[in-house]
């Protein structure tokens, strides 16, 4: 063929000799592709479990998604399905779900060097350096310094800060008009989040307002749906082997965001920047500070600080960087103590809400036991129906089932399944809950706390998780939580109102939670009457 100079051109010749060739080459990937699948489809079949069956490319995702409670559901009613071990896929992502609790207690305690690591989050940086994502000798070292700084002591210098920001709550409640329905949500939520900017950086919310508010709002942003956002965690999910790409494209396109906002002010207008972005930029301001200006405070951060030289001196001869947290790991670490001490606390005092106006013949009994010890801390840690209250409610209403999960690190023997390096775990804790052999004999549906008083199998109650791995902030949790209800309960009676039951409903984000708020009604107590 001539070209326009008069010259002899091979290009289309070779365009057209070239074109089957492609397309066999992109036959033959799509059909190793195919197979791959199938391939992993498969996996569940070799070892024996049972499972739904997988929709190409999706695996089981669009069940999980698509169910009409939540999808910690969805795993308990397959759970009635197919047994309390079987396996499901995320996109071609295996997962092995369990709701024995003897093939738990192995995993979790007795074969912990098996499965130390937790499955990673979507969207999550290879290089994160926090507790929830480190691994083996990594997550060893970073418990070992920030654990102490949960301790009863280090809790106890806290306490009057927690207190205060309760006694700012009671202030509030008091503004309510006795006997009249509220929504007591956003309450508690506030409460949460001034108790967390108190006890992690010193901030106090009353001199920092506006400080408060920006964190506040960013905060809830976190759990809020976000179409960028969700996009790429699903491309994660569906996609893990380019998760490189995923979170490289979330990464500079919010740093991008923060940038332009920053520098160009009329584009807030138009342009929310990501809140973990601006959540991190301005905790490492916090930490930068502290460290700047020698800043001393009885709060989270500085107990961090004061863990680690603690544990430095007492092994003089080890390294300096063995025992101590670089700045990445204790920004990190306070982001997520700040992020998941807020949602989980809050919406815990959600549901005790929910439950406390539902059951009053409960409440009165755990107001009675209350009244004996009001204002004394020792005591108040130790009262068993408190106690059995609390997880009799966490019990039934579980707020992050899906982080209570495993990775086997090398390959093991579990009964009769082997599992292989690599292989991910979920824990269908809704069945686990609610299980009648574990609880009864009263109906494990039934509001009843009494049934803690009786020793059950240690890993039938999983909400602040179990083992080496569980919760270090569970303590912290806890004494606000307990807190909260004795100054509560000292003052008011919580009652039912209209829309407490017809308005209860269950919304998933990072956590399962009330989606309409909790409303209820106040009744002052007659030893509160002269009070008000």
């Amino acid at each position: 063929m001539l070209s326009f100079n008069g010259e002899y051109s091979y290009l289309p010749t070779i365009s057209l000799f070239m074109q089957p060739i492609l397309m066999v080459m992109v036959l033959s990937l799509l059909v190793v592709y195919i197979y791959n699948f199938n391939q992993i489809y498969n996996t569940f079949q070799g070892m024996g479990l049972p499972g739904p069956a997988p929709r190409f490319f999706f695996g089981n995702l669009i069940e999980l998604f698509s169910h009409s409670r939540h999808s910690a559901a969805c795993l308990s009613d397959w759970t009635k399905k197919y047994g309390k071990i079987y396996g499901y896929f995320i996109g071609h992502t295996p997962i092995i779900c369990i709701s024995d609790p003897d093939v738990l207690q192995e995993i979790f305690i007795t074969k912990f060097s098996y499965f130390h690591s937790r499955r990673p989050l979507p969207l999550q940086q290879e290089d994160l350096r926090h507790l929830l994502a480190a691994k083996g000798d990594e997550w060893k070292r970073q418990r070992s310094i920030i654990h102490p700084t949960f301790g009863p002591n280090k809790l106890k210098e806290m306490q009057a800060t927690i207190e205060k920001c309760i006694n700012e709550l009671l202030d509030k409640l008091d503004n309510q008009t006795v006997d009249i329905e509220f929504d007591i949500s956003p309450l508690l939520k506030r409460t949460s989040m001034n108790i967390i900017l108190n006890c992690a950086f010193g901030i106090n919310p009353n001199k920092n307002e506006k400080l408060t508010e920006s964190f506040f709002r960013r905060c809830s942003q976190v759990f809020e749906f976000s179409i960028f956002q969700n996009t790429l965690s699903i491309c994660s999910m569906l996609m893990p082997e380019l998760n490189f790409v995923w979170v490289t494209c979330f990464k500079y396109v919010n740093i991008f965001r923060l940038w332009l906002c920053s520098h160009i002010p009329l584009m807030n207008r138009f342009i929310d920047t990501d809140p973990n972005t601006w959540l991190l930029y301005h905790v490492e301001n916090v930490i930068k500070q502290r460290c700047l200006h020698g800043i001393e405070k009885i709060d989270l951060l500085q107990s961090m600080i004061d863990a680690t030289d603690v544990v430095q001196k007492m092994s003089p001869s080890s390294t300096l960087s063995k025992y101590r947290l670089n700045l990445d790991e204790l920004l990190n670490n306070i982001y997520l103590f700040m992020i998941g001490g807020y949602e989980t606390t809050a919406t815990t005092l959600d549901y005790l809400m929910y439950v406390l106006a539902t059951h009053p013949k409960e409440q009165t009994h755990l107001q009675n036991e209350l009244d004996k010890v009001y204002d004394d801390y020792e005591q108040l840690t130790k009262l068993e129906y408190l106690d059995c209250f609390i997880r009799e409610t966490l019990r039934l209403y579980p707020i992050a089932p899906f982080i209570v999960n495993r990775q086997c690190n090398r390959e093991c023997q579990i009964g009769q399944v082997k599992i292989a390096k690599g292989t991910n775990l979920a824990v269908d804790m809704f069945s686990i809950h609610y299980d009648e052999k574990l609880y009864g004999p009263v109906s494990p549906f039934q509001f009843y706390p009494e049934r803690f008083l009786e020793k059950r199998h240690p890993l039938a109650w999983l909400p602040f998780g179990v083992g080496p791995r569980n919760c270090v902030g569970m303590r912290f949790a806890m004494l606000e939580i307990k807190l909260a209800l004795a100054k509560i309960l000292h003052r008011y009676t919580i009652l039912s109102g209209e829309r407490t039951v017809s308005q209860f409903a269950e919304q998933e984000r990072f956590v399962i939670g009330p989606k309409n708020g909790i409303w209820i009604r106040l009744q002052l107590r007659e030893n509160e009457t002269t009070v008000k």
